[in-house]
């Protein structure tokens, strides 16, 4: 029995200290797909992100931008695009503002839901990437 609980408590230690390298392993190119809600359907489209040394870059995406990130927890990181734009679009198709956020291997998936007093159709932006480098 003792050894039986050894074994659970090393192997829950294995995977606790890999979901915190993830976390902390915040840095390279990652490729994949933006996804939001528009007229009720979810749209995609290609994007690519690179995170290098707390600052950021969308290459490829809707919108394309740069500026810096941090990570708040082990669940959230917070975007600060630098780019100046003009204000007849979505913002929210900007990468900015807090994300909740789950690293995985070599998955990274960023999801901004915005609270029940903005339209329900349009409160959904997820970003699901894969790393490249």
């Amino acid at each position: 029995m003792k050894k039986l609980i050894f074994i659970l408590a090393a192997a829950a230690t294995l995977v606790a200290c890999e979901k915190d390298k993830n976390a902390k392993d915040f840095k390279g190119t990652y490729s994949g797909t933006f996804r939001t809600k528009q007229d009720g359907k979810m749209v995609m489209t290609d994007t690519e992100l690179i995170l290098l040394n707390g600052n950021f870059e969308v290459n490829k995406g809707p919108k394309l931008g740069s500026g810096s990130f941090k990570l708040e927890d082990k669940r959230t990181v917070t975007f600060s695009d630098a780019t100046v734009w003009p204000a007849d679009f979505d913002w929210n198709l900007i990468l900015n503002g807090s994300y909740t956020y789950q690293a995985l291997g070599d998955s990274l998936i960023l999801t901004r839901i915005l609270s029940a007093t903005t339209p329900v159709d349009n409160n959904y932006y997820q970003y699901r990437l894969k790393q490249l480098d």
